[in-house]
């Protein structure tokens, strides 16, 4: 067995499908591409497992074209805090396993550059160190992860900045905002904001659209307290939030992602899906 070829198959599907989440949020995606990836591995390797050959070949071809695959799917689910083992209680009722990191655009686009040379780079070396079917399937990968990225690019081209947004009182009286210095990598609520006397929640990411075009991310938290106060912090700005009505029905323990398109003067919803932490 080349061990070149194993390590750089398995490098190789780990990191795409970590960019792949990453850069869409969406774990379903990743698992989407492992999937097809194995399946592809697997038609390879059954008329070698069913045919006339001795185990030793059949060993050496699972281990090299379809163990692979296995590991990034398991060094992908560990390094992405597992599957959620909730079960469904309420009908239509998502669960989501909650993720407090906060990526900032600028992040996600240096990702999918890249990922446009990672993608360059694992072509590179397959035309020169791999000679089977697993060069196509890296090729056919490449081509996928160049021309998803050219998409999310494309989509975000009218985007301006990310912002965190901090809800005061039980009854949400006072929001507070913060636009993120567009350098900053991943950060968390607390690098940006601690209060000990109080827990933050996250409960609703917003993604602004004007004439459909996606311009704004704001993340909100939550500090559901029975007496308002006011954030001294001068990073923060007291503001009113012209899609109030679109998040005062979400609860504590909600983590909802809701998308909306402003069309004269006015937020409709695009989509919404809540999560139940």
């Amino acid at each position: 067995m080349d061990i070149t070829n194993f390590i750089l198959s398995l490098a190789s599907f780990f990191i795409i499908s970590h960019f792949i989440y990453r850069i869409s949020g969406r774990k379903d995606l990743s698992f989407l591409f492992l999937s097809i990836v194995f399946l592809s591995s697997l038609f390879s390797f059954l008329p070698v497992a069913f045919g006339n050959n001795s185990g030793k070949i059949i060993l050496l071809v699972f281990v090299s074209n379809v163990l692979p695959i296995i590991l990034a799917a398991v060094l992908f689910i560990r390094f992405t805090g597992g599957i959620s083992r909730k079960r469904l209680k309420i009908k239509r009722t998502k669960f989501k396993v909650p993720n407090e990191d906060i990526f900032a655009m600028s992040y996600i686009k240096k990702a999918i550059y890249a990922m446009f040379l990672f993608s360059v780079i694992i072509s590179a070396l397959g035309y020169f160190l791999i000679d089977d079917f697993l060069e196509y399937v890296l090729y056919a990968i490449s081509l996928f992860v160049i021309i998803y990225g050219i998409v999310k690019l494309y989509q975000l081209r009218y985007f301006k900045s990310d912002k965190v947004i901090i809800i005061i009182g039980k009854e949400k009286e006072f929001a507070y905002t913060r636009t993120l210095d567009p350098h900053m990598a991943k950060v968390t609520i607390k690098d940006l904001y601690v209060n000990e006397n109080y827990i933050i929640d996250k409960f609703a990411t917003i993604q602004l659209y004007e004439d459909h075009h996606y311009i704004e991310k704001h993340y909100l938290y939550w500090i559901a307290t029975s007496q308002p106060f006011k954030i001294e912090d001068p990073n923060f700005i007291k503001i009113n939030l012209d899609y109030e009505e679109h998040i005062m029905h979400l609860e504590k323990y909600h983590d909802a992602i809701i998308k909306l398109n402003l069309s004269k003067n006015r937020y409709e919803v695009l989509k919404s899906v809540k999560f139940k932490k």
